[in-house]
């Protein structure tokens, strides 16, 4: 509704207004009051129907280029204030020029035309869906600085869940794996002292195992920091190459939004499908250790 008002009708001219009852045409989305458009009987939008476009997507393109044009005029405007001393001077006042984030706004205040490695803040801003706050702000200062390390909490404790969350199934199950070796020896020792369970080839209390047990720890101390710092990074990059793949391959500019929306976001269901595929990972330890003992 709000990309319709203020729009001239093509029929009587006047612009829509909240209270107007407002239909569409089914084939290029061209919004009529409902009674100019009983009374004309058809769409009249011809060019638009010859060209095979959209009413939506170029009314879209339309107040992107409106907004960008207002916030390079907004990010001039404060510079120049600062340059005059009338604001604070900001750190990395160079990437947050005019930058003024709206959680209530898609793209939390940014340009949704910004170029992000090769894709748009917006397409980022739509691939992201949830916590935009916090991710489009970040990735902007990773693309400008090419920085590549943050800190992601749940990446220290929990990666293959982060990633799963966020439907990065490849570096789901690459974390999931580099836990299942790590965990190996701690897993055999405990299964020996809790229920004297062990091959019998395998002394859990030797020397060597001991070493080789410390130096797993001391690895997967290493990769839970490397998850937890470089996790959101793994993120953007991911982020990008989707969307781009996605760019590629769609028909329409409609059907690439509607897929970038689709392919990304969070899923609570790939949470529990890793919860299942590492449960079934450590019963198959469990089986082959007894079936060894």
């Amino acid at each position: 509704m709000l990309e319709y008002l203020g729009q001239p009708c093509k029929i009587c001219g006047k612009p829509f207004e909240e209270q107007d009852d407002i239909v569409t045409c089914p084939d290029c989305g061209t919004p009529y009051h409902r009674a100019c458009y009983r009374e004309a009987g058809a769409c009249v939008n011809t060019g638009l129907h010859e060209s095979g476009g959209s009413w939506v997507i170029e009314r879209r393109q339309e107040i992107a280029r409106e907004h960008r044009a207002e916030k390079l005029a907004e990010q001039a405007e404060q510079a120049a204030e600062r340059e005059r001393g009338e604001q604070p001077k900001m750190l990395n006042g160079s990437l947050y020029d005019g930058v003024r984030l709206n959680p209530l706004d898609p793209c939390v205040g940014l340009d949704p035309e910004e170029n992000m490695d090769g894709v748009t803040m917006r397409e980022v801003a739509e691939f992201v869906g949830t916590n935009r706050f916090y991710y489009l702000p970040l990735f902007r200062l990773m693309k400008q600085t090419g920085r590549k390390f943050s800190f992601n909490l749940v990446c220290l404790f929990f990666p293959q869940l982060y990633f799963a969350n966020r439907k990065m199934w490849l570096m789901t199950l690459g974390s999931m794996l580099v836990e299942f070796l790590l965990n190996i020896t701690t897993v055999l020792q405990y299964m020996s002292e809790q229920f004297h369970i062990s091959p019998s080839w395998l002394d859990v209390n030797s020397a060597g195992f001991l070493r080789v047990d410390a130096v797993m720890s001391f690895v997967g101390l290493a990769v839970s920091a490397v998850w937890c710092l470089f996790g959101n990074y793994l993120y953007y990059r991911f982020t990008v190459r989707r969307i781009k793949t996605i760019k590629k391959e769609a028909v329409s500019e409609a059907a690439m939004l509607e897929q970038i929306q689709s392919e990304g976001g969070t899923s609570t269901g790939n949470i529990i499908l890793a919860l299942v595929i590492e449960a079934s990972l450590a019963a198959a330890l469990v089986f082959v250790v007894m079936a060894l003992h």
